[in-house]
């Protein structure tokens, strides 16, 4: 194996391959030094595909650069290639990640690799057809017990001798907290506002072929994305963005409106109806016990990846959660099982808080995770070197 500078550039279009926020795509991978033997990369973060506002303590941006560097230690193993190092300064939009590729002893084909990892832990062998194969799907997805006990069991036991634990959400709590970090998302205006700038609605737009996230992966009906086309116009923009915070903000003022009803006159005639109301919806639930148990297989498995609540977790750490974060993605892959990401459950304050509770950890990464139950689009991807 001698290795060159068109090998290490075409191992870059598969490491593109790695999942980002809002499929940004932020990293920015060059290579330095190039000798038959071994290989310098330096990889950055491009300003301009950051999220200061969604992501102001620069987590997903490690996550997703930890997420590329994997992808680039697998696709380099392929070809028979080692990643002797990598190393992480900086943090955020200034951080810093060299890796060194070196030919030697690794062997190319995945079925015979040692599945072990530079970090010591031992997972399945992937290779390029694991990463092109790995897709977000934001459609239904729906339990599969026994695949998903196998991946799990993989997973944690890969995950043993690390600080990264994989923790399932009971539905009723996670919805709750999806509904209530939903509210947060599209309450906050400079959060909101960045969100808008990465959807992509509009197919005969450049950018609906390169980055973000498009009606079809999003899977809003063709006439939606029309009528977003029509409404997702600059001078629009900050328009929506107040009416939306607005509209969702103050949940709390809706709630004050909703007990002065309930003191008024007209609230206190009303109010036997609805305890008659509440009283008929218990009946009915105690007499269909099934159902719930009928919706519980029904949803997917929604899991959080924790680490130990320290004060600081340097960008090393979170670049090597990302690096766990991908290859735990593809286990699931493997196994039939694609994934939803959910950031917004760790983004909101209240919601991060009452969940590092429940875990009695920090929550770096949310998701649900399932068996797809329609075709999934493929999200777009910038060309690359």
């Amino acid at each position: 194996m001698t290795l060159t500078t068109a090998l290490v550039e075409s191992l870059f279009t598969v490491a593109a391959s790695a999942p980002s926020a809002h499929n940004t795509q932020p990293w920015v991978p060059e290579i330095t030094s190039c000798t038959p033997t071994v290989a310098e990369v330096r990889v950055g973060a491009d300003p301009a595909r950051v999220l200061p506002h969604g992501d102001p303590r620069s987590e997903d941006l490690h996550l997703s650069l930890g997420c590329w560097v994997e992808a680039l230690t697998i696709a380099a193993a392929e070809v028979g290639l080692r990643t002797e190092s990598v190393t992480v300064r900086g943090r955020g939009p200034t951080v810093d990640i060299r890796v060194r590729l070196a030919t030697g002893e690794s062997i190319a084909d995945p079925a015979e690799r040692d599945s072990a990892t530079a970090d010591g832990s031992v997972w399945p062998a992937f290779g390029t057809a694991d990463l092109h194969h790995r897709q977000v799907d934001r459609g239904p997805l729906v339990r599969a017990e026994a695949r998903f006990a196998e991946a799990a069991a993989i997973c944690r036991s890969a995950m043993a001798d690390t600080a990264v634990d994989l923790v399932e959400v009971p539905d009723r709590a996670w919805r709750a907290w999806l509904r209530r970090a939903a509210l947060h998302s599209f309450g906050d205006r400079p959060v909101f506002a960045e969100t808008l700038r990465w959807l992509r609605f509009d197919p005969a737009d450049p950018r609906y072929h390169r980055d973000g996230l498009t009606a079809e992966c999003l899977r809003i009906p063709a006439a939606g994305a029309r009528a977003a086309v029509f409404l997702d116009r600059p001078w629009l923009r900050s328009w929506i963005v107040g009416l939306t915070s607005v509209g969702l903000r103050p949940f709390a003022l809706a709630d004050s409106a909703m007990r002065s009803f309930a003191n008024s006159d007209r609230g206190s005639r009303r109010s036997t109806l609805r305890r008659s109301l509440r009283a008929g919806l218990r009946r009915t639930s105690a007499a269909k016990p099934t159902s719930s148990a009928r919706h519980d297989r029904r949803h997917s498995h929604h899991l959080v990846l924790s680490v130990p609540d320290r004060p600081t977790l340097s960008a090393a750490d979170e670049v090597g959660v990302g690096r766990i974060l991908l290859r735990l993605w593809l286990t699931l892959d493997r196994h039939g099982l694609r994934v939803d990401v959910h950031s917004e459950v760790k983004d909101s304050p209240t919601v991060r808080r009452e969940l590092a509770t429940f875990l009695r950890g920090r929550p770096i990464a949310a998701f649900s995770a399932g068996a797809s139950t329609t075709p999934v689009p493929r999200a777009p991807r910038l060309p690359t070197v």
